[in-house]
């Protein structure tokens, strides 16, 4: 029977609610809620407890892990007008990154659901445009920050073939350096959690830094302008590259990533001083 958002306010609120599996297809029908109390402190807080908890069962991860690959989860009204969809999106890329925690420590999953996680994140990556991070009235949607998480869950997870994630990688870069939205919530400190993770269990900093040097050379050899846009490529770049370069700084004292890392910033520097 379906409840109104109103009425799984109330369930929730109550702390002796136990996820059934009837509550569990409610919780997910309205994890893109527009009520901000509803989605972040009831439906998201209350699913990752119970996820994390031993009650968390092998058929709710299946179930919610169909749900989030499913067109009704990370692909809710993908390339639609509907430009309130990104929460249900968002959201279930958010809850993904806990069922993979929880997997990773107690394997739940069928081998094969692996490599379609693998898939359908990058195919979420390649085709997501609203890069909104608060949004007035709605709260945070903050679609990167929370697919960053869900990677990070991924690159850390057993069954994840991190040398097989370039893609994913290339993909992150492509967007932070977008011209279409100035990147101001901290989102780069997300994405590059995620690339650490990577980085942890054997992405190599000769891939991550040639990936991010293409990316960069494009941009230095455009001819120079002072466009809107082009000056949102370059606050999103510089942004996104000394976010890098302290972070493996404070990780690692004997790479030399960040010193390839400087001299990026200082290309850009000299072109666009």
């Amino acid at each position: 029977m379906d409840v109104t958002e109103q009425q799984l306010k109330v369930q929730l609120q109550q702390e002796d609610t136990i996820i059934s599996e009837e509550l569990l297809d409610q919780t997910l029908h309205h994890i893109g809620s527009l009520d901000p109390v509803l989605r972040d402190d009831l439906i998201f807080s209350r699913l990752a407890e119970w996820i994390m908890s031993g009650e968390f069962t092998v058929t709710s991860a299946k179930r919610i892990v169909s749900f989030v690959l499913s067109p009704d989860g990370l692909f809710y009204k993908m390339k639609t007008s509907d430009d309130t969809a990104v929460f249900t999106r968002s959201f279930s890329a958010l809850l993904l990154a806990v069922v993979l925690e929880k997997d990773a420590a107690h394997p739940q999953l069928e081998e094969q659901t692996y490599e379609q996680i693998s898939n359908q994140l990058l195919e979420y990556l390649s085709n997501e445009t609203d890069f909104r991070g608060f949004v007035p009235d709605y709260g945070w949607a903050h679609s990167i920050a929370h697919i960053a998480d869900a990677y990070d869950a991924w690159f850390k997870h057993p069954r994840c073939q991190v040398r097989n994630e370039q893609a994913a990688i290339a993909r992150f870069i492509e967007i932070l350096m977008t011209p279409d939205y100035v990147f101001i919530d901290e989102e780069q400190e997300r994405v590059i959690t995620a690339w650490l993770a990577a980085r942890e269990r054997g992405m190599t900093d000769e891939i991550l830094f040639t990936t991010i040097e293409t990316s960069v050379q494009a941009l230095l050899d455009l001819p120079v302008n002072w466009s809107d846009e082009r000056f949102t490529v370059l606050r999103n770049t510089k942004q996104l590259l000394r976010t890098l370069y302290f972070r493996v700084k404070w990780q690692d004292k004997t790479s030399i990533l960040p010193e390839q890392i400087e001299h990026l910033l200082l290309q850009i520097h000299q072109r666009y001083q």
